[in-house]
């Protein structure tokens, strides 16, 4: 095994300069590079598939990790220090930390205590145990297992929408924010133009859920909760479609699925889109917020709709929850099915004009 510093290093400087605290502890930053550690790290050469290798150019972040290192490893023939923590429930991976500056500074042992090593060799001798891979590799792939509802969920918006990338933010364990059993998935869109939106998870217990859902959006919940300081851009604070846009939307949604403008109503329960046809069909696009919407197409004449997509908590039972799909709500007999719309019309449009060829509507 090649045991010289060709690997690259994970640089956290920037994802300190995202946390609120001006001065953040060592516990917080590892925790951030924890909560990435299952495949976010995967760009990284990587000497030991367990071990994420992390640097710093500030001293004071250094010292931050050296003072809560699980062990602290000088290394005599490169001298300097290595900061180790150790796997935990959370994250199956070793998480390594050094001061990646060529300066005197990186030299000095600032009055810690350290366990003194010949060199880089006999470190990684030390971290790479059979306990240490089969803890990664056990938590690997339980991780994969969670995450298996999350990454359909983004495969099946690939398929139905026009967004191309998501994040999954996971902890793995249940709610991304205290453990507890998750009930629903909460989520937000970055960007406008769809080829460069990404669409944004995170799994929530009820309780948080809410907290969400009175927050203008998911990153709005996320930069509380995680204590992060976001610049959102005031079109990513608003909790539904500003009003300025409902024009351009309803413009949209009606040449993507190859039908004219109709009336444009602001009713209690939020905007109400109507798309004629030319074969005497029609959709109404409801917007109330970006997590309460419905889509409904009408045969001509017919006043309950022969689909419906919407976002009300009505089938906890399903996947997704709450959003899901009504495929006879005209019918006794509906079927009721989970959605992956984003409750956004301009990235939801796809799936919408294959319904509507479903029911040669078009």
């Amino acid at each position: 095994m090649e045991h010289k510093p060709k690997w690259r290093l994970f640089n956290v400087d920037d994802m300190v300069k995202a946390l609120s605290d001006s001065d953040p502890v060592g516990p917080t930053i590892d925790l951030y590079v924890a909560s990435l550690a299952y495949k976010n790290f995967d760009f990284i050469s990587k000497r030991l598939p367990h071990i994420v290798e992390s640097s710093t150019y500030s001293p004071f972040t250094w010292l931050h990790m050296v003072d809560s290192a699980s062990e602290r490893y000088w290394i005599q023939d490169e001298n300097e220090g290595v900061a180790v923590y150790d796997a935990t429930e959370h994250c199956g991976c070793i998480r390594t930390y050094r001061l990646n500056v060529d300066h005197p500074v990186r030299t000095q042992q600032w009055g810690r205590k350290w366990v003194v090593l010949a060199n880089e060799k006999a470190l990684y001798s030390q971290l790479d145990t059979a306990s240490a891979r089969t803890v990664f590799n056990t938590w690997h792939h339980w991780t994969t297992q969670a995450n298996q509802q999350a990454t359909a969920l983004a495969e099946g918006r690939f398929k139905n929408t026009s967004v191309e990338h998501s994040l999954i933010i996971s902890s793995g364990l249940g709610c991304v924010v205290c453990a507890a059993p998750a009930v629903a998935h909460a989520s937000t869109t970055i960007g406008m133009a769809a080829s460069e939106a990404t669409f944004v998870q995170l799994p929530l217990c009820a309780n948080h859920l809410e907290e969400a859902k009175a927050e203008p959006n998911v990153l709005a919940f996320i930069s509380k909760m995680f204590s992060l300081s976001l610049d959102l851009p005031e079109s990513i604070r608003s909790e539904s479609i500003p009003d300025a846009m409902i024009a351009e939307v309803h413009q949209i949604a009606a040449r993507e699925l190859s039908g004219t403008v109709g009336t444009a109503e602001k009713r209690k329960n939020g905007w109400s889109l109507k798309i004629e046809l030319a074969t005497g069909w029609h959709w109404v696009l409801r917007m109330r917020t970006l997590m309460d919407y419905a889509y409904m197409l009408f045969k001509p004449g017919d006043a309950v709709a022969v689909y419906r997509a919407d976002s009300a908590p009505h089938h906890p039972e399903l996947p997704f929850f709450p959003d899901h799909e009504h495929s006879r709500p005209d019918r006794k007999k509906d079927v009721t099915a989970p959605s992956f719309l984003y409750g956004t019309p301009i990235f939801d449009l796809k799936r919408l004009r294959i319904v509507s060829q479903e029911h040669n509507a078009l």
